[in-house]
């Protein structure tokens, strides 16, 4: 008799560890699912907010200052959101069909340009006459107005793509506030192509006078009305100053 009732109290001391356990472990869990809804204490507010900041994406270098001539940010593909990134994906393949010169004068691309410094030389469907009928008010990320190589030779390679917009504004582009366009007053012709911009910035590789441009034998073409974009977004050949800089690092 001793024994037993030594056991129900063992038994009844048990069965009271067990109900507080089940206690502590069930205020546990609600203070963890407290914590992971409501967070109703400051210590677990911050908790909360660290983590939300964690997941939530982060694109520092596409939120940094303006550094091109035309205002333009030094932003890499990799520092922006999988909506631009999309975009820039089309461009890339769009460069890939025309490694050189010659594939897209196969296709019925005409150089319009001399191969200008910092931008290379300018490619259009139409050539020369194409900036003054043929560039429109829409913007389509999957028909750039533009390819760029690097010379009009033949096997000249492809460096990137350039859209153009007719219109008093510039587009809304590419998604998000990156792609800064900009616009050039006149162009400078000579010789059947453009060599230079007229009346553009001071810093730009390619701003000649009117009088140097007559002193070319070349005549001023207005085309303050257009806005223009350079990408440069092809493998292997990032630009430093970023992907919709206006002029490419390694063509200055």
């Amino acid at each position: 008799m001793h024994m037993r009732g030594e056991q129900r109290g063992s038994l009844a001391a048990a069965l009271a560890a067990l109900a507080a356990l089940a206690v502590a472990v069930g205020v546990s869990m609600a203070v963890d699912r407290d914590h992971g809804a409501n967070a109703t204490t400051p210590a677990a507010r911050e908790s909360a907010a660290r983590v939300a900041a964690a997941e939530e994406p982060s694109f520092p270098a596409a939120t940094a200052a303006p550094v091109g001539h035309h205002g333009e940010y030094a932003v890499q593909y990799r520092d922006l959101p999988p909506q631009t990134q999309a975009q820039l994906d089309i461009v890339r393949d769009i460069i890939g069909r025309y490694p050189t010169a010659a594939d897209a004068m196969a296709d019925g691309w005409t150089p319009a340009t001399t191969n200008l410094q910092g931008i290379a030389a300018h490619f259009l469907r139409g050539g020369v006459r194409q900036f003054a009928t043929g560039i429109d008010d829409q913007f389509a990320v999957e028909e750039p107005e533009v390819l760029l190589f690097d010379g009009i030779e033949p096997d000249a390679p492809i460096v990137g793509v350039s859209y153009l917009f007719s219109g008093p504004e510039a587009p809304e582009g590419f998604t998000g506030p990156w792609d800064v366009w900009h616009r050039h007053e006149a162009v400078c012709f000579a010789g059947g192509l453009v060599i230079a911009e007229v009346g553009g910035h001071a810093d730009s590789l390619i701003d000649i006078t009117a009088d140097e441009c007559a002193a070319q034998g070349g005549v001023m073409f207005p085309i303050g009305n257009l806005s223009m974009i350079h990408v440069w977004m092809k493998p292997g050949y990032p630009s430093e100053t970023g992907v919709f800089a206006h002029d490419h690092s390694d063509l200055a």
